[in-house]
């Protein structure tokens, strides 16, 4: 991933201001087109040196839904709507309640806290002209993104998680892609509700703002975001007591899980380990407190 290099001439600092205004300008007309474009293609997720591919509809606005079908690997269908998730795989089916947190929704007027936004390059994405926007990380709590948007129809058509190296942790990418055109009645973008942190057991990573909770039963699932990458924090008790840290990664998204006495805290985000571990440690420890 190619980053801007800081210039410092005056001239050259003025280029950079309007490159960043152009970048933000791409990422707001992403996040409007998830509320008003249908589209349907095929896109492949890269991580770990191996290739998924699968199969993705999306229809916007109140009666809208997203499904997402494998195309390689063990079949699998995601179906999700206003009323349910609906996951289907051979031999078995499960339905669960649709959270309004489900789809990600971008926040383009807050990204500039915790990202310094470049309009790197242009390239062609499934047939489609792409503007190439770099979201660098201003500090190590998050990776970088590189994402590609196109500057007709706004489509968000591949994004990449950038690790501290530079190197690419995962990248997912349509390779066919038809849209849609027509505008649907009744949808809007908008950008991630905040909701009050006062109830919140511990304090959240720098940037990062609840945007949606969940309550079952005895298991709370908070939704956090910087307007880019999202993280979802599951509080539960258990019955059994132990003093245990576990971790997995799956490309760049990692778990920390942690149990401490009864209560356990479960993290799962695209963020750095360090990130995610430092917060299951705090929130187990504060349900403890």
């Amino acid at each position: 991933m190619r980053f801007a290099v800081r210039l410092a001439t005056l001239l050259l600092s003025g280029a950079t201001a309007v490159s960043a205004q152009d970048a933000l300008s791409l990422l707001t007309a992403a996040q409007q087109a998830q509320a008003v474009r249908s589209f349907e293609g095929v896109v492949v997720f890269m991580h770990d040196g191996r290739f998924d591919a699968v199969r993705v509809v999306h229809r916007p606005g109140e009666q809208g839904y997203q499904q997402i079908a494998s195309l390689s690997g063990m079949p699998r269908v995601l179906f999700r709507d206003a009323r349910e998730t609906r996951i289907e795989a051979p031999g078995r089916a499960q339905r669960l309640p649709s959270l309004v947190f489900a789809a990600h929704a971008y926040d383009a007027g807050r990204v500039g806290e915790s990202y310094r936004l470049e309009d790197a390059a242009e390239e062609r994405i499934a047939g489609f002209n792409a503007r190439v926007v770099d979201a660098v990380a201003r500090d190590d709590v998050r990776h970088s993104q590189r994402l590609w948007i196109n500057p007709d129809n706004g489509l968000l058509l591949g994004v990449a998680l950038i690790g501290p190296r530079r190197e690419t942790l995962q990248q997912v990418m349509f390779t066919s892609l038809v849209v849609d055109a027509r505008t649907q009645a009744g949808a809007a973008a908008s950008a991630e509700p905040s909701l009050p942190e006062s109830l919140l057991p511990i304090a959240l990573p720098p940037g990062f703002r609840l945007i949606a909770e969940r309550v079952d039963g005895t298991r709370r699932s908070l939704v956090l975001s910087d307007g880019l990458a999202m993280i979802t924090l599951y509080l539960e008790p258990r019955a059994d007591e132990l003093d245990r840290l576990t971790t997995l990664r799956r490309g760049a998204t990692q778990l920390a899980s942690r149990q401490l006495g009864r209560q356990r805290a479960i993290v799962v985000g695209e963020v750095p380990l360090t990130t995610a571990v430092d917060l299951a440690n705090r929130a187990a420890q504060a349900l403890n407190d």
